[in-house]
């Protein structure tokens, strides 16, 4: 099927949820300054403005000051995002918003476990004191893209609920996943996760058989193929040369696919398609440029001799499925090269839960390196990567990959580990 734009499956339910801090920010972004649709209040005055519903949490949070006065409170909200089915969004009610909203809340109230994270001893799951956002002040707005019009909602939970006890947030993030794939399989929706790598495959075999049926690689051939198959591809071009691709991107909606999530490592990215396409049509080159054109230059990072894994006599055997995305890199610690290389769906995974410590140096990406290396079983390089960002410590001799977690929970357990790692050396727990 080739139309001019081309049909896919749409995404279940998506849902996600992290512990904030600044509750006020938050409300003008979830009511857009007072603009959006607000579809349910809980436990909140009637006819409040988005900031006096702030400032009634606040007030309540006040009551219990005393209580929580030894450890204080920083993260003082919940930030939930839910965004259902399209095809079943695009025509709902307010009502039907509602019950949506109230479906997501019983259920993510009655989870007191969470499924694979932190597999260790053989243990699958991890305990959790469930949340009781049912008995806390919240309100819920609903938001429409300006370009899409696809809805989604913006819900903002007080910490505190009315019996003045904490709503937990350990792993909430993963809860508010676990209760999209419930409401999703309830429906009939399809998991986003399964749909997305459904999309990556087919887009990445769209795009090498272009390639193939190319005689000479050209960008514009390139694209104005991909979209005759009714594919949104969008060019990044360098903005004082034109002529020059730093990378391009595919659009589905509201989600985007990136040049660097198709193909096998990475090499339908814009630095490597041409690579790529010679690969395909080898005989459209003379011996002599096909040599230079294929071998790897030993100068090259990525050919330099990389160092050992310290701490472990080889780096852990990471199992990649044939023909699935793969993502690589090659890091440089304390003057060593370290090769990295792990499927893609596992780096998504650990990306999702990096945290950046308020207080610290480390970035996004500095703690994503610690965690990759960590990942790769690189245990010294990370942890000094690690000191080098203001954090310190060590992962301890008991740690490891389990031999039953997949590259996904193993990815995301070392994301974990990595947020520790790299927190400064004052180790106060967060509330």
């Amino acid at each position: 099927m080739e139309p001019h734009q081309r049909q896919f499956h749409q995404y279940g339910m998506i849902a996600k949820a992290t512990a904030i801090q600044h509750g006020q920010a938050m409300t003008n972004y979830a009511t857009k300054n007072n603009r959006a649709d607000i579809v349910k209040t809980n436990l909140l005055s009637e006819g409040l403005p988005p900031m006096g519903m702030w400032d009634e949490m606040v007030l309540h949070q006040s009551l219990f000051k005393q209580k929580y006065a030894k450890k204080p409170i920083e993260l003082t909200s919940i930030r939930f995002e839910l965004s259902p089915s399209e095809e079943e969004a695009r025509n709902w009610t307010m009502e039907d918003w509602q019950k949506c909203l109230d479906e997501f809340i019983h259920k993510i109230d009655n989870i007191s476990k969470v499924n694979h994270i932190g597999k260790r001893k053989g243990k699958a799951t991890t305990s959790v004191k469930p949340t009781n956002i049912a008995n806390s002040q919240y309100f819920a707005a609903l938001h429409r893209d300006s370009k899409s019009g696809i809805p989604h909602l913006h819900l903002v939970v007080n910490r505190i609920d009315m019996n003045g006890n904490l709503n937990d947030v350990k792993f909430i993030g993963e809860r508010a996943v676990m209760v999209a794939k419930a409401v999703n399989l309830r429906h009939g929706w399809k998991d986003a996760m399964d749909i997305r790598n459904q999309r990556i495959a087919e887009v990445t075999n769209a795009c090498m058989n272009v390639l193939s049926s190319m005689s000479a690689f050209d960008w514009n051939v390139y694209t104005d193929r991909l979209r005759s198959k009714g594919y949104n591809i969008e060019l990044i071009r360098d903005k004082t040369n034109q002529a020059k691709v730093h990378g391009y991107r595919f659009k589905f909606g509201r989600t985007t696919i990136k040049a660097s999530e198709l193909g096998v490592g990475r090499n339908l990215t814009a630095s490597k398609i041409e690579s790529t396409f010679h690969r395909l049509h080898p005989q459209a080159f003379p011996i002599s440029q096909r040599s230079s054109a294929f071998v790897p230059n030993p100068t090259t990072e990525e050919s330099r001799d990389v160092a050992k894994p310290s701490g472990l006599s080889h780096p852990y055997n990471v199992v990649q499925p044939k023909g699935s995305p793969c993502f690589r890199k090659v890091l440089q610690v304390d003057g060593k090269h370290f090769n990295i290389q792990m499927p893609t769906i596992a780096y998504d995974a650990m990306n999702s839960c990096i945290k950046v410590p308020e207080n610290g140096s480390a970035s996004h990406n500095d703690i994503m390196n610690v965690a990759m290396l960590l990942f790769m079983g690189y245990l010294d390089a990370a942890t000094s990567m690690s000191e080098l960002c203001g954090g310190g410590g060590s992962p301890g001799s008991s740690w490891g990959r389990d031999k039953d977690e997949d590259d996904r929970d193993w990815a995301r357990r070392c994301a974990m580990q990595a947020n520790w790692l790299c927190k400064p050396i004052k180790r106060s727990r967060r509330r």
